[in-house]
């Protein structure tokens, strides 16, 4: 289902515009399979996406745009391994895969993330404190 929500949102920039939204949501909701500490990052880019206003659009990742990635990226092996909470969220990539349009998929996709954001909240003040590190460094 993951698969079939990214090929939607690299085929179709209209549907991309909420990418990092599903990849972050879908690696925090299935840490197991994406290795320890990437937890860390996708938390990381949550809070930069909803609370600092960061661009989920597959144009920036395109475009080179990767600002937050490259600045992170020499930190990843340092990244602890934040423990996954009970419950992952509320929703899942099947809301999104169940969108109409372009817009109602870019709603679901936010919902999505903000439901794993939500979910993770036990590790928002770690995660707060890396993204006002990395503002800290621009």
């Amino acid at each position: 289902m993951f698969n079939t929500v990214l090929e939607r949102e690299y085929s179709n920039p209209a549907f991309g515009e909420a990418h990092l939204y599903t990849v972050d949501a879908f690696c925090l909701q299935h840490s197991a399979q994406c290795g320890p500490r990437s937890n860390a990052f996708h938390l990381m880019r949550l809070c930069w996406l909803l609370e600092h206003g960061g661009n989920p659009s597959i144009r920036q990742v395109r475009a080179g745009g990767r600002a937050f990635y490259n600045a992170r990226e020499q930190d990843y092996r340092d990244f602890p391994f934040l423990e996954p909470p009970a419950t992952v969220g509320e929703l899942t990539v099947v809301s999104v895969l169940e969108a109409q349009n372009a817009e109602d998929h870019s709603a679901r996709a936010l919902a999505w993330g903000q439901s794993v954001w939500d979910a993770w909240s036990h590790h928002h003040a770690w995660a707060r404190e890396q993204v006002r590190q990395w503002y800290d460094r621009q």
